[in-house]
């Protein structure tokens, strides 16, 4: 089994908090802030198909990576690739003869479908994605299972997402004033400064000289394809990718409309539900390790399955205290549920193998998720309809689909809870 370097926690959360302010400066705005400029919902659902091809397609590359070259440089490429997909981005919608988004508000959130120029752009932009997200997520991933220790995986997640809420929302406020003020060159300009002064901090570093794994991984995507195993793992992997694009780029572009498409509100409105997600997990944290998790988890799917009818309901004409109190329930149920679901998964996968399992499920995953999106935004790109009500029906299929959840299972943990 391959082994993992030694803990480097400085490291580890350098790159969380880091990381988490430039994802809040633009790529959790990136869906609604090519909307705005145009990009209607079969051009995100394209740009996402591409962004998961990708990421499948450059994972052998971070493999090759991860065990040749330092942990330093490993994380100084992600920097390098982030502000890359800010770049791009930028190019297509500021540079003057190159921008092949323009501005239509409101425009934007009557269709689902884009222009041909629009898909194009769409591509590109998901491949930079695809390959940003690849070496971030899979390292960020890595480097967690190395700061696990026995029994303490919910509270270390719970630790990691409360450090990543500060930094995230941080960079969510900020992002979302330089956008609603026309400031992309100063964002772009202060991408570049963080991710260049992290960089600089990491190359003086005298830790992170080893590779993030000592030995080559043995996973392909034939492999995951083709993986089976008595937790259900498969079913789960099959899913998990598309709910959680559904998540972040499906579920930002909901909440913007219901704000009125104004990127300051959205930042705002985040932050406020976010104070919520972060008393959850610091509530539950140092508990979850210690409760019956099974019974736990079965209900966080259920509760998980009625966050996606929740949003079914909602239209941009909910009244305020209707809407305030529905938001708060959802993001309860949709973080309770990825506490629980996060802590199978991490404690499986330190039994399973490790960062192999990590990346049998990032392989089969962002395939399924590639193909899954591309296929909807080719059927919006051909049939299009009123962008409110497929997003509805999206979530509609969500709510039926997340009993797949029920599948996965953590037998040690089962037979420990029985024998007790």
């Amino acid at each position: 089994m391959p082994t993992t370097s030694a803990k480097e926690p400085l490291y580890f959360y350098h790159f969380l908090g880091a990381h988490s302010l430039l994802i809040g400066l633009l790529p959790f705005f990136l869906p609604v802030y090519l909307w705005t400029h145009g990009l209607g919902l079969a051009g995100l659902s394209l740009l996402v198909g591409i962004s998961g091809i990708a990421f499948a397609s450059s994972l052998w590359v971070w493999q090759f990576l991860s065990h040749r070259y330092s942990l330093k440089h490993l994380i100084a490429l992600t920097f390098v690739l982030e502000i890359t997909v800010v770049m791009v981005v930028g190019l297509f919608t500021v540079v003057p003869g190159m921008a092949l988004f323009q501005a239509s508000g409101a425009a934007a959130a009557a269709t689902t479908t884009p222009t041909l120029p629009l898909v194009w752009a769409a591509v590109v932009i998901g491949f930079f994605n695809g390959l940003y997200n690849a070496f971030f997520w899979t390292t960020q991933r890595t480097l967690f299972l190395q700061q696990l220790g026995q029994n303490d995986t919910g509270k270390q997640y719970g630790n990691f997402q409360i450090f990543v809420t500060v930094f995230l929302k941080a960079g969510i406020l900020l992002g979302g004033f330089l956008l609603d003020s026309g400031g992309f060159v100063w964002l772009l300009g202060l991408s570049a400064g963080v991710g260049a002064a992290s960089t600089l901090w990491l190359a003086r570093a005298r830790r992170g000289e080893q590779p993030l794994t000592t030995q080559s991984i043995c996973a392909n995507s034939l492999q995951a394809l083709t993986f089976t195993d008595k937790r259900g793992s498969r079913p789960t992997f099959a899913i998990d990718g598309i709910f959680l694009y559904l998540e972040s780029h499906f579920w930002t572009l909901s909440l913007f409309l219901i704000v009125r498409q104004d990127f300051s509100r959205l930042g705002i409105a985040v932050v406020l539900l976010a104070l919520g997600f972060a008393v959850l997990f610091f509530l539950i944290k140092n508990r979850i390790d210690r409760l019956a998790i099974e019974r736990l988890y079965r209900a966080a799917v259920v509760l998980y399955a009625c966050s996606w009818l929740l949003r079914f309901t909602l239209t941009d004409n909910t009244d305020g205290t209707s809407l305030l109190v529905t938001l708060m329930v959802i993001t309860f149920f949709s973080s309770f549920f990825r506490l629980a679901f996060n802590k199978r998964f991490f404690d499986v996968a330190r039994q399973e193998g490790a960062v192999r399992y990590l990346l049998l499920k990032s392989y089969s995953s962002q395939w399924i998720l590639g193909l899954f999106f591309s296929l909807l935004g080719t059927v919006l790109f051909i049939w299009p309809s009123d962008a409110q009500f497929t997003l509805q029906i999206i979530y509609l299929g969500a709510a039926l689909l997340s009993v797949t959840y029920f599948v996965y299972r953590d037998n040690d943990a089962k037979a420990s809870h029985e024998a007790e």
